[in-house]
């Protein structure tokens, strides 16, 4: 009887000691579903900031292609005035020419005049 009876409390004890395993590990795995509920939701945030990321880099793109576009339609329209300008001086220049001929004529013929 003794002996079934510390036989009974040893297998008694191991059940325990089961149990209390058991409801350890059922312990490990509910940490370990709340950490991969806590590393999707970080997944989740990297994605949309990633997402984020993108669609501002994209943004900026089309900015900078919309600039470039600028740039150079303002250095055509430089170009083109400075065309202008250089047929302007050249414009300038020959009434300058003209203006110095007719006022040497007009000289002259007041000279004319006076002899």
């Amino acid at each position: 009887i003794n002996q079934l009876t510390q036989s009974s409390n040893n297998l008694t004890q191991s059940n325990s000691n089961l149990t209390q395993s058991n409801n350890n590990q059922q312990q490990t795995i509910k940490d370990q579903q709340q950490i991969n509920k806590e590393q999707q939701q970080t997944i989740n945030q990297l994605t949309q900031s990633s997402n984020n990321l993108t669609q501002s880099n994209s943004n900026l793109t089309q900015s900078n292609k919309e600039q470039q576009q600028t740039i150079n339609q303002l250095t055509q329209s430089n170009s083109n005035l400075t065309q202008s300008n250089k047929e302007q001086q050249q414009t300038i220049n020959q009434l300058t020419q003209s203006n110095s001929n007719l006022t040497q004529t007009i000289k002259d013929q007041q000279q004319t005049i006076k002899d």
